[in-house]
């Protein structure tokens, strides 16, 4: 019976051993990925012993004992005191970079790069159907202005690949009767339009296969694959044996598919010279022949 005793006394001093063995005595490798700084998890370490809550939009970032609140990206967000930050769901996205909550998590669509602008309003990112404000640099154009509008859709491009510009130029803003009158369209742009087309006082001149009135002479650009450099196309008006009914305003349009991107040159107006204020070289020529005839009569009367 004492026996018995004396064993059942050195089983309890053996538990009694166990329960109070120091868990520091295992292997350190079991515990090296344990923050040791002091701070909670969406915190950093400051100075010393002190620690900073990281807002949200940030999130504690303590690779390689940088310790900083770090800026959550595009398409990301974080909550206050974040270990890091969350993706949105897919098809989802953020406006801006430093989002604090899920709910900054939307349908987003991206801005493409356009050239020739002096501005773009957002730059980069708007919501789905928002409105985004081109406005191009001075002498180009866009929607026939040079200032747009346009609602931002991911699912169908609506921005073209540049502002453009439209330019007429003319021979001369008077013509004599009876010459031909010539007016040049050039178009100068990152896409295509699908025709240039010549306009007289707002309607449209359509040729005809016999036509005695005008002709025109159309070149489009023809690299449609690349929309990363500028391309010029080129459209030549001559009005044939220029008369009274001829005066009136011109001016040329690049179609697109769209009628709203269809962009427009300024008017340019002609009008029939008049020779009694603006005499061209071959009548002065033919006013001093004939007063060298006249003289010469003159002479051989005398």
């Amino acid at each position: 019976m004492k026996k018995l005793g004396f064993l059942f006394i050195l089983v309890i001093v053996h538990c009694t051993r166990v329960e109070s063995f120091d868990p520091s005595d295992f292997d350190s490798a079991e515990t090296e990925n344990v923050d040791t700084s002091g701070c909670l998890p969406g915190q950093i370490q400051i100075s010393g012993d002190s620690c900073l809550e990281c807002s949200a939009g940030t999130y504690a970032n303590t690779d390689d004992d940088l310790q900083e609140c770090s800026t959550c990206s595009y398409d990301t967000y974080s909550g206050d005191e974040a270990a890091g930050c969350t993706a949105c769901d897919s098809g989802l996205g953020t406006l801006e970079e430093e989002s604090g909550d899920v709910s900054d998590c939307i349908e987003v669509c991206m801005v493409p790069n356009i050239e020739f602008v002096d501005s773009l309003s957002p730059e980069s990112r708007v919501a789905e159907g928002g409105n985004v404000q081109i406005i191009c640099k001075d002498g180009y154009y866009y929607g026939n202005s040079g200032s747009q509008t346009v609602a931002c859709s991911s699912s169908t491009n609506n921005f073209p690949a540049s502002c453009r510009k439209v330019t007429i130029s003319d021979t001369e803003s008077s013509v004599k009767a009876g010459d031909n009158g010539v007016l040049s369209c050039v178009v100068e742009a990152h896409d295509i339009g699908t025709a240039i087309q010549w306009f007289k006082n707002d309607s449209a001149i359509a040729l005809t296969s016999d036509d005695t009135a005008y002709t025109i002479v159309t070149s489009l650009a023809t690299d449609f694959e690349d929309d990363s450099v500028t391309k010029k196309s080129t459209s030549t008006l001559t009005i044939l044996d220029f008369d009274s009914a001829d005066v009136a305003s011109y001016f040329c349009r690049v179609i697109y598919s769209d009628p709203i991107l269809s962009d427009q040159s300024p008017e340019q107006a002609l009008k029939i010279l008049d020779i009694t204020e603006t005499p061209s070289k071959a009548h002065i020529a033919s006013e001093a022949a004939s007063l060298q005839l006249i003289i010469y009569l003159l002479l051989l009367i005398s």
